[in-house]
């Protein structure tokens, strides 16, 4: 198991990192400036702001909205299984519509580059150009 730690807070981007949520330090850091993550219901931008126990951490990953609540302060990165010891989440339960109303191919560009003919015409079509 994790050594814990005496002092009771942890910059937000090491604690990311450590209960492996992101797979570097610079990622973590690169996601908490984009603002899209919640810390107690207030937005932050700093990956440099200290977050301490009972804190509870909101953000959407892969489409998904992950609420954690941090339980303990761990000391450095260890095995996912250790990582589960310092964060509770209670991240909203996704229905089996919601599941399958999303469709993974929406998330993936086939192509890149000019349309093709029929991409054109169908772009004509749609904007009344015939």
């Amino acid at each position: 198991m994790l050594e814990k730690s005496d002092n009771k807070s942890i910059r937000l981007d090491l604690y990311l990192f450590y209960i492996r949520i992101f797979k570097s330090r610079n990622l973590a850091s690169k996601f908490i400036n984009s603002n899209r993550l919640r810390v107690s219901d207030k937005v932050t931008q700093k990956p440099h702001k200290l977050i301490s126990i009972s804190d509870i951490l909101t953000f959407t990953i892969h489409d998904r909205i992950k609420v954690l609540e941090v339980i303990d302060i761990p000391m450095r990165r260890g095995s996912y299984v250790d990582s589960l010891n310092y964060y509770n989440d209670i991240s909203p339960v996704e229905t089996k519509e919601e599941k399958e109303g999303r469709d993974p191919k929406l998330k993936f560009v086939d192509r890149v580059g000019r349309p093709t003919k029929l991409e054109r015409r169908q772009t004509d079509k749609l904007m009344g150009r015939d």
